[in-house]
């Protein structure tokens, strides 16, 4: 029933013209030229109309088939009609962009009224001339009667034109109304569609799961922390098996070393205590000479291998000494240039922050500008098209009331002044409201800019000072653990002099007791060699402990680096992601922003069709006036809907900012707060393993 409607409207104002053109016929060319240019442009109307009905049957169809989300947006948007693709596009990305509605329709109902009204001027003007010839002509009763047909023919003129523009203007406008209702229900089912299969699409859906991300994310912190926490116990479980190891192997040699050097004594009294007496009785005479020779060789004997085995310790400990020396200056040099490029990373990372934040203020403050000319330049052209057409139809009535009656110039002067102070008062009306409005929006525009930036600024201040107390940190790790290899390797160093300084006096001992005991000199110098093989195999086994040990603490050293790393992607991540949101902020502003202009333009285009409007329906000067004013309060309250819909959106748009700054300083303190813990527990650890 509903679309049916339109096309009993359109058959009713085509059955008022063709019965307004069958009344003149051939009698009134004029007339019937007049009825025929209505009907062409009535028909032009009908004709746009009814490509506009067929774009919403079209979207309504295919939102009718839409009952599952369509695997790509741009594959779904080539079912939709060329003419509503970029608007419906609009409203899925969750723009506020209305359906465009008929573009000729309102500008051809003024224009039929315009040309029914030139019907009744020229009438008029038919009218007067046939009524001053009859008048002047005329010579008796007959004679006038006959001289008033032309006046009579002139008054259908006039009238029959009136009737003809106001009925077709009128079904017109009805059929454009119903239609206009038709492409609202369509709009109210794409928002259903929007809410529904397609909102995937939109930017609240891809906003949600970018928030679901960020959440997950925070979620893997505690299982990060863990695993290195898992990682510090495991280096420590192993530092301390390392201790126990050497420490155990120590008391090994020791009590080794003891038992073997009591036994040897033992053994040396025994032999001595049983043979020196019956030895020296009974071959002093006869094995002085040997004995004599014996201890010569063995004294030169015993000097060389002294002098081999100081020679050999000291070359050993000196190059122990000097690999140690070398592998903690790598150890130094890494870590120092690990923490100068660390440095000049997050230092450029910082300039690209703060020269992208400066583009955007740029940016943001150009696009402000331009939009900001760009409506004083629309706005300003509309009042002045508004003021020439208000000035051209009071010259227009004026004239035509000055051709009718003398008595009607008072009348036609009043309205006129009545009129133009109206015009005036919109006039300045409408500045005003452009003035208070670019105020406006300059002043939010400044105080939005300037939070942002302070933000921001605060922002990369605290980035800062965390990435400077890191590399602080990491340094001063690098430093201690420096130091605990420094103090291990003379640890180690001193150790095996001692061990080395106590293995010489024990020769030395057993040189002397060979010396006074001749016949265990043989198993002296067996056992001798035992115990040089042995603290030879004990200090090869202690070397490999400490490589171990090296080795271990390389392994810290390659987790502080991977920490170091992990540090800087987790930052540049950070900024990347600041900066795509501070982009999306902008785009959004930039859309809204155009969006307000775009109403704008279409409260500038409602203004001119009602001041068309209000000249082609002023029948009477009482009632022109009184359509001026109820227009211009409809315009004063389409302003104030426009500037509160401004200020919902600059305060919506306050609001996602502040909530995504907020979401970045909490993914922030985080991310620093993790990596603070894991590396007090890398410290920790250093530091009992110094201890």
């Amino acid at each position: 029933m509903n679309r049916l409607l339109p096309h009993a409207a359109f058959v009713a104002g085509a059955l008022a013209l063709v019965w307004v053109g069958a009344g003149y016929g051939a009698s009134n060319p004029l007339a019937l030229t007049l009825v025929a240019l209505i009907a062409a442009f009535f028909v032009a109307g009908a004709l746009e109309l009814r490509r506009f009905a067929a774009e919403t049957e079209a979207l309504e169809r295919h939102l009718g088939t839409t009952t599952a989300e369509p695997p790509a947006l741009a594959a779904w948007l080539d079912g939709v009609p060329a003419a509503l693709r970029h608007t419906v596009r609009l409203r899925i990305e969750g723009e506020r962009a209305a359906l465009p509605g008929p573009a000729l329709v309102p500008y051809l109902a003024g224009l039929l009224v315009l040309l029914g009204m030139l019907g009744t001027f020229l009438g008029m003007v038919v009218t007067l001339q046939g009524t001053g010839q009859a008048l002047e002509h005329a010579a008796d009763v007959e004679a006038i009667r006959a001289s008033l047909a032309a006046p009579v023919r002139g008054l259908g003129l006039a009238f029959g034109t009136s009737v003809a523009g106001v009925a077709a203007s009128a079904m017109l406008g009805l059929a454009s109304a119903l239609l206009r209702r038709e492409r609202r229900r369509a709009g109210r089912r794409l928002d259903a569609a929007i809410a529904g299969p397609l909102r995937a699409f939109s930017r609240t859906h891809q906003r949600e799961a970018s928030l679901a991300l960020l959440q997950a994310q925070a979620q893997w912190l505690p299982t990060l922390a863990e695993r290195l926490q898992a990682l510090a116990s495991t280096i420590e479980e192993r530092g301390r098996t390392l201790d126990e190891r050497l420490l155990a192997g120590q008391q090994r040699f020791h009590d080794d070393a003891g038992q073997a050097w009591r036994e040897l004594s033992a053994t040396v009294a025994t032999t001595l205590s049983e043979t020196a007496a019956a030895s020296a009785r009974q071959a002093a005479a006869a094995v002085e000479p040997a004995v004599q020779s014996t201890m010569a060789a063995l004294e030169r004997q015993s000097a060389t291998l002294n002098e081999t085995l100081q020679g050999q310790v000291q070359r050993h400990l000196a190059g122990v000494a000097e690999r140690l020396d070398a592998t903690a200056e790598r150890l130094a040099g890494h870590g120092r240039e690990a923490l100068d490029a660390q440095q000049a990373r997050q230092q450029a990372q910082l300039d690209r922050l703060g020269a992208a934040l400066q583009r955007f203020g740029d940016e943001l403050q150009t696009r402000s500008a331009t939009l900001l000319d760009g409506l004083d330049t629309r706005l300003q052209a509309g009042t002045e098209r508004w003021s020439a057409a208000w000035q051209q139809t009071l010259a227009t009535q004026h004239e035509a009331q000055a051709a009718l009656a003398a008595a009607g110039r008072e009348t036609v002067a009043a309205a006129g002044e009545v009129l133009q102070r109206h015009a005036t008062t919109l006039q300045a009306e409408l500045a005003a409201a452009r003035a208070a409005a670019d105020e406006t929006a300059a002043a939010r525009e400044a105080e939005r800019r300037a939070a942002m930036e302070s933000a921001l600024q605060a922002l990369a201040e605290r980035l800062a000072d965390e990435t400077r107390r890191a590399a602080a940190d990491v340094a001063g790790h690098q430093q201690r653990v420096c130091a605990a290899l420094d103090a291990a390797a003379d640890a180690v160093s001193a150790r095996t002099r001692e061990q080395a300084e106590a293995t010489i006096a024990e020769i030395g001992r057993l040189v002397q007791a060979a010396a006074e005991a001749p016949r265990a000199a043989a198993e002296v110098i067996a056992e001798l060699r035992q115990a040089l093989s042995d603290s030879l195999v004990r200090d090869n086994a202690a070397l490999e402990e400490r490589n171990r040990l090296l080795g271990t603490l390389g392994e810290l050293l390659d987790t502080v680096q991977r920490a170091g790393r992990e540090q800087r992607e987790t930052i540049a991540s950070l900024v990347e992601s600041t900066g795509a949101l501070l982009e999306q902020a902008g785009a959004r502003f930039a859309a809204q922003v155009e969006t307000e202009a775009q109403a704008l333009r279409g409260t500038a285009a409602q203004i001119e069709a009602g001041a068309g409007e209000l000249a082609a329906l002023g029948e009477g000067f009482g009632q022109a006036v009184e359509l001026f004013a109820r227009s211009s309060e409809q315009t004063t309250a389409q302003l104030q809907r426009i500037e509160a819909a401004l200020a919902q959106a600059g305060a919506r748009s306050d609001e996602q900012l502040a909530y995504y700054v907020a979401q970045a300083r909490e993914i922030v303190d985080l991310t620093l707060g993790a990596q603070q813990q894991a590396v007090a527990a890398l410290q920790r650890r250093a530091a009992e393993a110094g201890a």
